[in-house]
């Protein structure tokens, strides 16, 4: 680092708003100069230290066009680092901001090149459990659109008809599984991108508990907020999942004065025990996210979605449910308050200020220096809803210091209070995942329209990552042949009573639609991850 020069000093002092006279600015240029021989005998400290050296992995290829023809996977590979564990077998897709050390990340984007040096803890503990991570993949560019049409790379298809997009932010995660020899897919959901582009691809995605599933390593807008979970079309591969990679005890820390340890359920064993009846289940269904289609904007399929969801629901009487209608306002205010606390946050981690990273972890000094140097090449690639989150949150600091997101998390609170309250009285809530199927892909929308049309399907998630309530789509309604999620949401830390749910419904009533995108007129790959590396890890 070089030291600061006078000009230096006199632009910085004026751009912070505290202007030094031209004698005060020598002044600064000899108090600097000390600070930067600190940082030098620091970096001399650092450099003895050493650093993390990424295991010898063959990073895999990128795929051919009749290997990936829905543009799922980024990258084929073989990681493998044990043959025992409750993944042994198991194919895994990891989205492309999960770090797999030795594999390019390029977070869906065409600016940033990285490479990690370390596993993200997640990726540890799946590979520790026998797991074969075998691709990479496609995402929405830095997670922050929904609408599966920002990607650097190409935009993924949707399995069920090719000129309609498939969600996002993890959208590759979801889609991906249908293919061939695919067991089970990892993304992450800060404001529904597990269960967006689950509900758009038929399959199930879903939000764990806030800090069940470790996000330790992994880039993040706001670790508040930030999950990582499992993608999966079988319940009972879900639930596998879980319970290779959760701690056995977990400390609840909704009250943080009085943290709560306990030892979970194992997941496995709530989905075996599953029947065939839900006799006795209270369900709640929220019916300020059954949206009518008839305000301004709304997108075509809303009306019909609400109605298919309810169908759904109401289907479940049959097995021995209750159901009864019950309003939750905070829902529709759920969007506005998480977009308000992202912002800043999503900005201040973008711009390497070291809050991108779960705040218990060691932050990645690979990673911020890779992230800085490709903004300063290639910035100019940003997807246009991503720029402007950037210059708004710098908007927002400046004119307000932080008081915006600071507000915006406090509300965080209430509104997990209100849920709350309604899962007194039920012990299910649910509604539709998406507010409105598949949307066909517009190549040549405009930079507002593309911007927009990622966030109009959100309606009913961002609340539940705001509360931390887990939530899973399943695959349990359709419109005119192109799935819609239904999702459930139940109290924290009971994510065994989602999949328990589930896989009653797979088992008595199925998933939907049928029959599977096979019949969409698109070739099945076979195993390509095979010639990807060699002997894998």
């Amino acid at each position: 680092m070089r030291p600061m020069t006078k000009q230096d000093v006199t632009e910085l002092s004026a751009a912070l708003h505290f202007p030094v006279s031209d004698d005060e600015a020598e002044a600064y240029v000899e108090l600097t100069a000390s600070m930067a021989e600190t940082i030098a005998r620091f970096e001399d400290v650092a450099e003895r230290a050493g650093r993390p050296s990424a295991p010898d992995r063959d990073p895999g290829r990128v795929p051919t066009k009749d290997e990936d023809p829905l543009h799922a996977v980024l990258r084929w590979v073989d990681v493998r680092e044990s043959d025992e564990g409750l993944l042994a077998g198991v194919t895994m897709l990891v989205k492309d901001n999960i770090p797999v050390a030795g594999v390019p990340m390029t977070m869906g984007s065409s600016v940033l090149e990285t490479t990690p040096v370390e596993d993200s803890e997640l990726v540890a503990r799946a590979l520790a459990q026998g797991g074969r991570i075998v691709g990479i993949t496609n995402m929405e560019a830095f997670a922050f659109s929904g609408g599966g049409e920002t990607s650097g790379h190409a935009r993924t298809l949707n399995a069920f008809d090719r000129s309609r997009c498939a969600s996002g932010s993890s959208t590759g995660s979801a889609v991906g599984l249908w293919y061939d020899g695919i067991d089970l897919a990892w993304g992450t959901d800060t404001g529904g991108s597990c269960r967006i582009p689950a509900s758009w691809s038929g399959v199930l995605g879903l939000k764990p508990t806030h800090g069940l599933v470790p996000v330790t390593g992994i880039p993040s807008s706001d670790w508040r907020f930030d999950h990582a979970g499992p993608l999966a079309r079988r319940t009972e591969m879900m639930a596998l999942g879980m319970e290779a990679v959760v701690d056995r005890v977990v400390v609840d820390h909704t009250v943080p004065s009085a943290p709560q340890a306990f030892e979970r359920v194992s997941y496995v064993d709530a989905v075996a025990a599953a029947g065939e009846s839900l006799a006795g289940l209270r369900i709640g269904l929220v019916v300020d996210g059954l949206l009518r289609g008839d305000q301004p904007g709304d997108p075509e399929g809303t009306a019909e979605t609400s109605a298919a969801v309810r169908a759904s629901v109401e289907r479940l009487r049959s097995l021995g449910a209750t159901v009864e209608e019950v309003s939750l306002p905070v829902l529709g205010e759920g969007g506005d308050v998480m977009f308000a606390a992202m912002l800043e946050s999503a900005t201040a981690a973008t711009l390497g200020w070291p809050t991108g990273y779960h705040w218990w972890s060691e932050s990645s000094p690979e990673l911020a220096l890779d992230m800085a140097r490709s903004l300063q090449a290639r910035g100019d690639r940003l997807p246009p809803n991503f720029k402007a989150v950037l210059m708004m949150g710098t908007h927002l600091n400046r004119t307000l210091g932080g008081s915006i997101g600071a507000r915006a998390h406090q509300l965080a609170t209430p509104m997990r209070l209100a849920v709350d309250a309604a899962l007194d009285r039920y012990d299910v809530l649910m509604m539709p995942t998406t507010t409105h199927p598949p949307m066909a892909a517009l190549d040549d929308a405009g930079l507002v329209e593309r911007s927009n049309r990622g966030w109009g399907m959100m309606h009913n998630v961002p609340l539940f990552n705001l509360t931390g309530h887990p939530a899973l789509s399943m695959p349990a309604a359709e419109v005119d042949g192109l799935p819609v999620g239904v999702m459930a949401v139940t109290r924290r830390y009971h994510d065994d009573r989602l999949l328990s749910l589930a896989q009653t419904i797979e088992r008595t009533i199925g998933w939907t639609p049928a029959p599977s995108p096979a019949a969409a007129g698109w070739a099945q790959p076979s195993a390509p991850w095979e010639t990807a590396a060699g002997a894998g890890a």
